[in-house]
């Protein structure tokens, strides 16, 4: 699911960003609102980073303190 959320992000957030600022912020100026849609393209490739970073630390935390992470059972759970 959160690789659906940020699939999405990657497509609707560089370009709404472009469409919004074009026109409003930059006045026309195509290339500063490209540098804008590159630059929030570039936050929401970080921001998926960040995610899958922290999900794999809770879950080498969770299996240093003996539980499994939900979903996944070893060979004597079978």
């Amino acid at each position: 699911m959160k690789l659906l959320a940020f699939t999405l992000g990657m497509i609707v957030v560089p370009i709404g960003s472009y469409f919004v600022t074009v026109d409003t912020v930059f006045k026309g100026n195509s290339t500063y609102a490209g540098a804008l849609a590159a630059i929030m393209a570039n936050a929401v490739l970080i921001g998926y980073i960040f995610v899958a970073m922290a999900e794999d630390q809770s879950e080498q935390l969770q299996q240093q303190s003996g539980g499994k992470p939900a979903g996944q059972e070893g060979k004597k759970d079978r």
